[in-house]
């Protein structure tokens, strides 16, 4: 299934590009052939209306409902060019309404060249942009407008379609491509902005008496721009007159000249005969250049609507269209059906190659632009990344006491303190030598134990709490007796004081924390600080309880002790 290229864009199949991109993100793309059995040149999928059935090598379309068209997947720019139709179903020859309604029904076909713009719901030859030779009569048809050219033709005769264009001398600077791959269904595609309809080629076709109806607004704009009378007082005429908008703010050019292809043209065959020159002087297919004016309905133009570069898709395109039943076949290169005498044309089959060196030369030279583009940008990110390493490194050795963050994102205020947490010995017995070393007084002011009380050498316990950038805390307890040191107040207390000091720590680093550069970073650092005092909690409670375990083990086993010497003193 195909992307609907309905909206204003149109769509061309793409693969990975045989060079390589210096970015893994922006990798190359390049258009992709048709798969069997489609040949190389065939009525394209993709620029077609979705209501025409086209057969599995696109060569043969059908339809069941009013006139539907489709392009060929190539386009001639210049020289001479030429490829046939077969009519499978028609009824020409009966007249406009000389079908039977039947299995065959009202069958219809008009074949043709037509531009990008044509529009592909309505017959080809309908609007400015295509040019057509229908069954009926063999009438020649351009701008909706048919006319005496050849006879009519059905089922089974062969229409030859030549067209003949100027040399042209394109140069590839001035091929501006903007393609944009992406995904459907599988499989990739280019998608492109499609080429708008200009208002001076749908003016060319009078549809509702249109153009009539332009010549009264013109008029009625003109007689606008004199003083329009005010009823009331008198004199109110000259005194009270005001200007209408258009006299105020005058209308540029709202059209554009139309070029024209000098010397070419376009002739039909049927069976082999020639039918003579039906068209000359076709228009150009370059798009206008975009107009900057105001229309005289005050209006301002929009340029950027229309799609003004060449983007080397433009051209002359084969064209067919069916009606009612009607079935056709396109054989675009030989061995011909029914080939004209002295045929002096390329077969439209010979595009391919031609169109293929073209799109190589314009893809080598937009990845060469592309490449330059993004080593470039690479090289701005890098410097720009390194910048931003440094300044991080400078906030890292601010925080961290002179040690420098990890390369990458840096050590945050979070993993400084969970550094902190890991450095601080958990409380464990320890012996000390003498009383003195235990008289360090608490951060408070006020000593933990009185410096009277006894001290027992088997019982010491020896308590560090430091912290990574805050000022250094340090105690040492002594008591008398493993009871008073589990005292589950004192216990209590000294877990507040280690939270203090983690407190401390947290209100340091987080005035380094407002340093940083942008909005994320800081969002980051606080759910990381959340997250780790929620861990640290648990891991206080841990050692809380802990502890309280290990000092009831000792205290059992100091009550046991001393049991066994008070009954080895009763022996």
């Amino acid at each position: 299934m195909e992307p609907d290229a309905d909206l204003g864009y149109r769509y061309i199949p793409c693969a990975p590009s045989p060079n390589p991109s210096p970015s893994l993100v922006f990798p190359f793309y390049r258009t992709l052939p048709a798969p069997p059995p489609t040949p190389p040149v065939h009525i394209s999928w993709l620029d077609r209306s979705q209501f025409l059935r086209l057969s599995p090598a696109a060569l043969t379309a059908s339809t069941d409902r009013g006139y539907r068209s489709a392009r060929a997947n190539v386009a001639v720019r210049s020289g001479s060019w030429y490829f046939e139709v077969l009519i499978e179903r028609g009824s020409g020859p009966l007249g406009a309404n000389g079908g039977t309604g039947g299995d065959t029904g009202n069958a219809h076909i008009r074949v043709g060249w037509g531009r990008r713009e044509a529009n592909l719901d309505a017959p080809v030859g309908m609007d400015g942009y295509s040019y057509a030779i229908r069954d009926v009569g063999g009438e020649k048809v351009h701008l909706s407008r048919p006319k005496d050219y050849g006879r009519s033709f059905g089922t089974g005769d062969v229409v030859g379609c030549l067209i003949n264009l100027p040399p042209r001398h394109d140069d590839l600077a001035t091929i501006k491509r903007k393609r944009v791959p992406l995904r459907y269904k599988g499989q990739l595609y280019f998608e492109m902005e499609d080429y708008t309809i200009q208002k001076e080629m749908e003016a060319l076709v009078d549809r509702e008496g249109k153009a009539a109806a332009a010549a009264k607004a013109a008029a009625e704009a003109a007689k606008d721009a004199g003083a329009v009378e005010v009823k009331g007082k008198k004199g109110a005429t000259t005194k009270n007159a005001r200007k209408s908008k258009s006299a105020r703010e005058p209308a540029g050019p709202t059209t554009r000249f139309l070029p024209t292809l000098d010397g070419s043209g376009i002739e039909f065959f049927l069976n082999g005969s020639s039918l003579e020159t039906a068209f000359s002087d076709l228009y150009d297919f370059t798009p206008l250049p975009p107009l900057v004016s105001h229309t005289p309905n005050g209006k301002k133009h929009d340029p950027s609507k229309e799609v003004t570069r060449d983007d080397g898709t433009l051209g002359y395109y084969p064209m067919v269209s069916c009606f009612g039943k009607g079935k056709v076949r396109v054989n675009f290169g030989p061995p011909w059906l029914q080939p004209p005498p002295d045929l002096d044309a390329r077969p439209m089959s010979e595009r391919w190659e031609d169109l293929r060196e073209e799109e190589r030369l314009l893809d080598e030279r937009d990845e060469e632009d592309s490449r330059e583009r993004l080593i470039k940008e690479m090289k701005e990110d890098e410097v720009r990344r390194k910048a931003v390493e440094e300044r991080l490194a400078r906030l890292g050795e601010g925080s961290n006491g002179g040690t420098p963050r990890k390369k990458g994102k840096g050590r945050s205020a979070a993993n400084s303190r969970k550094g902190m947490l890991e450095e601080t010995p958990t409380p464990s017995l320890a012996p000390s030598p003498t009383p003195e070393a235990f008289s360090t007084p608490a951060p408070d002011g006020k000593p933990i134990l009185g410096q009277g009380d006894a001290i027992d050498d088997g019982a010491r316990v020896k308590m560090e709490v430091e912290g990574t950038g805050t000022p250094g805390i340090s105690r040492e307890v002594s008591v008398s007796s493993l009871a008073e040191v589990t005292d589950k107040e004192g216990v209590k207390s000294e877990l507040e004081e280690v939270k203090d000091a983690r407190i401390v720590g947290r209100k340091q680093i987080e005035a380094q924390d407002e340093s940083m550069d942008t909005e994320g970073e800081r969002v980051e650092v606080e759910v990381e600080e959340m997250a780790e005092m929620a861990e640290m909690e648990k891991e206080g409670e841990k050692d809380v309880e802990a502890e309280k375990t290990t000092e009831h083990d000792s205290r059992k086993a100091m009550s046991d002790q001393a049991n066994g010497e008070d009954g080895e003193e009763d022996v």
